[in-house]
């Protein structure tokens, strides 16, 4: 067990090293870890937990598909019955640096297509994929003809992906964006993207994250959003707390998903309502307009 400790914290440090150029020099401290921390929420909120725990399709593939996206997806898929996620990194980073939390979103039914780029700023990549996987919807003999949901389509993304995120929200093929710790200053990223969303916006922030501050980088956009616009804290997370497994972030986000691309009406109790279930979790700020 203290082998594993000690492999994690090196794959935290060399995540942070690689992690250098979003807004600087990313920060290293931790902080409490919110993977960890999550388990008492988890624990006190079972409408929560839910979302944490794998999904209906728990046989996740890995397909690679044209311009270099990355497929997360369930191994036997229904007819018509799966929604699309298109996702992004953030700087210098992988889908594998995400890849727990991307299958986690395919074992819900989600076509999960993740942009290879280290720099998605500009969602110019990410909106490649979307491009590819619809494509691949009414494609002869793709392994996803007829299988998807081309209306329900989310962009997910994390740091400068985050910006990414928002920057495709403004398909008018988009459903719902969340934007993860977004970095907005930089990385090709336009302020007009604000104000031009198409569908409901989930904006995620670490209050120890000096990486993508939330006063700088997430408060402009919760102020500036034409849409819905749900804005959550973690207490104590840093910008590396999405990372892997998506961390107490995971939770929310499925949710989040499942609310908008399924019309899951619990999932919407967790952010709905005068007591919606994140609104009385003391590790989470929220914000709604």
């Amino acid at each position: 067990m203290q082998i594993l400790n000690c492999l994690a914290h090196i794959s935290k440090y060399l995540c942070a090293m690689a992690l250098i150029g979003v807004g600087g020099c990313a920060q290293v401290n931790m902080a409490p870890d919110p993977v960890e921390a999550g388990t008492d929420i988890q624990a006190e909120n079972s409408l929560l937990a839910r979302y944490f725990r794998t999904g209906n399709y728990a046989a996740v593939a890995d397909t690679r598909l044209g311009r270099e996206c990355r497929i997360f997806h369930p191994e036997l898929m229904d007819d018509g019955r799966h929604p699309v996620v298109i996702w992004g990194n953030g700087s210098n980073t992988s889908p594998a640096s995400y890849r727990s939390m991307l299958e986690h979103w395919a074992s819900y039914g989600m076509v999960v297509a993740a942009a290879m780029t280290p720099n998605a700023g500009t969602g110019n990549e990410m909106g490649d994929c979307l491009d590819d996987i619809l494509d691949e919807h009414t494609r002869d003999g793709s392994i996803f003809q007829n299988k998807l949901m081309p209306l329900r389509v989310a962009v997910a993304g994390h740091s400068q992906g985050g910006g990414g995120a928002i920057m495709l929200g403004q398909d008018m093929r988009v459903s719902t964006v969340i934007a993860i710790q977004p970095y907005v200053t930089g990385g090709g990223h336009e302020a007009s993207a604000w104000s031009a969303q198409q569908g409901p916006l989930l904006l995620l922030s670490g209050a120890e994250d000096y990486t993508a501050p939330p006063s700088e980088q997430q408060l402009p956009v919760f102020e500036a959003a034409n849409v819905s616009a749900y804005w959550l804290t973690l207490r104590g997370a840093t910008h590396l707390a999405p990372m892997y497994t998506g961390g107490s972030y995971l939770g929310p986000m499925t949710a989040w998903l499942r609310w908008h691309l399924r019309n899951d009406e619990q999932a919407a109790g967790l952010f709905e309502g005068d007591e919606c279930g994140l609104c009385s979790d003391p590790r989470w700020q929220i914000r709604i307009k």
